[in-house]
């Protein structure tokens, strides 16, 4: 992230001094364009004066028929040496106002461009600084919904955990529920079958009832007889017993009687 934020400074710096030297460049190249205007424009109003002086000497000249005395020469030499010293001092002035112009334009543009790189630089670090806001603002919201993922993940977890815990859940109804119908099944088959077994058995114990009320009877009927035949037993059997001893009497009578 510093890396990344020098690089954005490299480029703007490196921007504002190719404008800056740009804008220089262009400052000088007219200041020079300028100076040399000036200059010429001197120089040019300077020869014309020049001229007219000449222009003026040759009126003088053919207006007067008798050559000019020597001290008027030497005047008209003096003048023009004068003339001559005042242009180069003129030119001299020129070319110091001119470097001086140059060095104020040059120091005025240094400074309006020292003041726009430092607004530039104030923008830059403004720039950076909401940047950074901007950067703490989105790893502080990162931060958040990091949190917040791992939250909703856990809670996912929970969530499929539980998810599988019911699924688990169901299944073992789903298996109990086919057992509970499967008990049921068999629970209606058992009821039929003792419905059909409760049937059987009273019908069974209707018949039983009656055949044990039958051989109630019988017995009573078998009781009747067997008290009868122990009855008519015991009167045979003293029956027979009496007429065993009237055969022992009788045949002991014989006995005695053949004695």
């Amino acid at each position: 992230m510093k890396l990344y934020f020098q690089i954005m400074w490299f480029i703007i710096i490196s921007s504002v001094t190719q404008i800056a030297f740009a804008r220089d460049y262009s400052s000088r190249r007219d200041l020079r364009r300028a100076a040399r205007h000036t200059r010429t424009k001197r120089l040019l109003s300077h020869d014309s004066k020049v001229v007219d002086d000449r222009e003026d000497g040759a009126k003088s000249e053919s207006s007067c028929d008798t050559p000019r005395p020597k001290s008027k020469r030497i005047n008209m030499k003096s003048n023009g040496t004068g003339i001559a010293i005042k242009a180069a001092l003129e030119a001299k002035q020129a070319n110091d106002d001119m470097a001086n112009a140059v060095k104020m334009a040059s120091d005025r543009i240094k400074h309006e461009y020292a003041e726009k790189a430092a607004a530039a630089a104030k923008a830059a670090e403004a720039v950076l600084s909401g940047k950074q806001q901007v950067l703490e603002q989105l790893e502080m919201e990162v931060r958040e919904a990091e949190i917040i993922v791992q939250e909703e993940t856990q809670e996912l977890s929970s969530a499929e955990a539980n998810s599988q815990l019911a699924l688990k859940a169901h299944r073992q109804a789903q298996e109990e529920m086919k057992l509970l119908i499967a008990a049921l099944k068999l629970s209606r088959e058992n009821h039929d079958s003792a419905e059909q077994v409760s049937a059987a058995c009273q019908q069974s114990l209707i018949d039983k009832t009656s055949l044990l009320d039958a051989a109630q009877k019988r017995v009573g009927v078998l009781l009747r007889q067997l008290s009868e035949a122990r009855n008519d037993f015991a009167k045979t059997k003293k029956a027979a017993y009496r007429a065993l001893c009237a055969a022992n009497e009788a045949k002991q009578r014989i006995d005695r009687l053949q004695g």
